[in-house]
This record gives C-alpha cells, sequence and structure tokens, in this order.
C-alpha cells in the first residue's frame, strides 16, 4: 500500500476541487482518505492511498485536472508554492518499502512523457536526481514566480507557465503540524519559526517551520513538517512554540493538523481525546482526531 499527499493550489473554488475530487474516487482501489482545504494558502490537500498502479492512475487523473482548471499566472497565498499540482509525495506504508514508492515514482513520470501531458518539474526526496534536491524547500527555491528562469534544469517535462512545476518523490511520513498565536504580528512568527526548526542552533530535530499570517482567522501561525516521527512529537513542537511566544507576551490558540497522521505521533499522550485537547486541535473548527488517524481510517 502507498499513500499519496496530493498538495494543489487551489483553495477557494468549490467546483475546481470537486471536480478533482470526482476524477481521484472514480479510479478503481483508490481510498480517498481526507480533503484539507486552506483559504489562506489557497492549497487543498488530498490524502489518499492505493497499489501502485491506482496511484499512478489517480495522480495522472489529478495532474490532467490541474492543467485544465487551475491557472498559476494568476495564483495567490501565503503557502510557498511551484505549480498547479504543487507536491506530488508518494509515501510507503507497511508492507510497502520505500523502494516500492520510488518505483511508483518512476512510473508516474513515464506517464506524464508517455501521455505527452505538457508539465514538467523536479524529482525529490528518496526520487532526487540532483542531491540538493532532497529538500523540498530546494526545489520550491523562488517560488512560481522564478520557474521560467529555472525551468532549462527540469528533470522531466516540459514548462507550462499556466501551470507552473511540479515537485514528485518518494519519502517517509511526516506531519504537517501548525500552532496558532493569539497575534497578527508576522515578525514574531517569523522568529519563533526560525528558533524552534532543526537548522537553527536550539532547534528542534526533524522540524522544518516558517511563519505567516491566516487572516481568515485573524491570527498568525507556525507552519510545520515534522519530518523525524521518531525523535519529535506535535507536543514538543506545541509546547517549545508555549515557550516561546510567552517570552514575547503572546498567547497561544489551539494548533491545527493538516491530512493524517500514525497513531504514534500521539504517542507521548494517554489517549487521542487528551491529546486533541491538549494541542487544541478543534479551537477553530470543528475536528475529532480519531478520524485523522491513519490506522483507523484505512
Amino acid at each position: 500500500m502507498l499513500e499519496c499527499v496530493a498538495n494543489i493550489s487551489e483553495g477557494s473554488s468549490s467546483i475546481v476541487l470537486n471536480d478533482i475530487e470526482s476524477s481521484l474516487i472514480s479510479i478503481l482501489d483508490i481510498q480517498l482518505l481526507h480533503i484539507d482545504i486552506g483559504k489562506d494558502a489557497n492549497r487543498t490537500v488530498f490524502t489518499f492511498v492505493g497499489n501502485s498502479s491506482s496511484i499512478t492512475l489517480a495522480v495522472i487523473a489529478v495532474l490532467k485536472k490541474c492543467t485544465e482548471l487551475i491557472d498559476m499566472t494568476h495564483h495567490q497565498g501565503n503557502h510557498p508554492r511551484i505549480g498547479a499540482f504543487d507536491v506530488c509525495p508518494i509515501i510507503p506504508l507497511y508492507p510497502s518499502t520505500i523502494i516500492d514508492a520510488r518505483n511508483c515514482v518512476k512510473n508516474i513520470v513515464n506517464e506524464i512523457n508517455i501521455q505527452n501531458i505538457n508539465v514538467g518539474g523536479w524529482m525529490y526526496g528518496e526520487s532526487a536526481i540532483v542531491k540538493e534536491n532532497f529538500e523540498l524547500s530546494n526545489v520550491r527555491r523562488g517560488g512560481y514566480e522564478m520557474i521560467s528562469r529555472r525551468y532549462n534544469n527540469f528533470d522531466f517535462g516540459i514548462f507550462n507557465e499556466y501551470f507552473g512545476a511540479m515537485a514528485i518523490g518518494a519519502r517517509e511520513l511526516l506531519l504537517a503540524y501548525n500552532v496558532n498565536l493569539e497575534s497578527l504580528d508576522i515578525s514574531a512568527a517569523k522568529a519563533i519559526a526560525s528558533i524552534i526548526r532543526e537548522s537553527s542552533s536550539n532547534g528542534i530535530p526533524g522540524v522544518r517551520s516558517i511563519g505567516w499570517n491566516c487572516n481568515n482567522y485573524r491570527f498568525s501561525q507556525i507552519s510545520c513538517n515534522i519530518v523525524d516521527l521518531v525523535n519529535c512529537t506535535p507536543k514538543m513542537v506545541f509546547d517549545r512554540v508555549s515557550l516561546e511566544a510567552k517570552k514575547m507576551d503572546i498567547e497561544i490558540n489551539g494548533s491545527e493538523l493538516i491530512g493524517m497522521a500514525p497513531r504514534q505521533a500521539f504517542r507521548d499522550f494517554t489517549s487521542l481525546n487528551y491529546a486533541q485537547e491538549y494541542l487544541g486541535l478543534n479551537s477553530n473548527s470543528e475536528f475529532v482526531l480519531k478520524n485523522r488517524i491513519l490506522e483507523e481510517k484505512i
């Protein structure tokens, strides 16, 4: 079994999102687990699972919808992005391995070439051809606006200014997790993000983080990817952000889980209900943590 966490650069048009959802659920052996819509980010995350063949078909179907329905020349949003189908990670779930995920990525790229789909981009993570492209942040450096200067070194496909570029690759499970500040001070959010990320001198292992404003909710966020679920949990991030925010006299307004998570991510809580309460995961919208646990849904 493989998981795909498709990051699509559209978070407002229900027509576009419904079309993409329909293209997914029409594929045999695909189980759509969750749809996470972010209006401020103008971005939606579709999480689905299947075997290598069905995942390949589903990704191609979504890719075709993105080329038809999303125009990146007019895209605005506060999340880093390079294209309409911005990021396509393929993740192995037991008993599949990272080798299975890499092979699936190759199949998808081959299909893009065989079907002459008018898109292109780079391979990242465990599929990276260029060593520096292991890190997604290097692939997305400069954002969509810089693609016209970079497309001559695409790993696959061709440049389409309306689509932008795509990052596709095999990787292990990670957690997209955001902590909310009772403030719209973007400088404070960015400062805390720089303190807690792994690359800082006293950062948290396995944390990639940025700070941004969520105008729809009237607060700022520390937006994190927890890429090492062995050495880091959401509680560790939440507690550290709370500590750093307190130094700035800023209150915490709960937190947010994007997409799905493995149960082990909440191992430092006695129950999922306690984890939800402690982390304030339902502080901004209706939320049931049990419904976001991979082992519960598959």
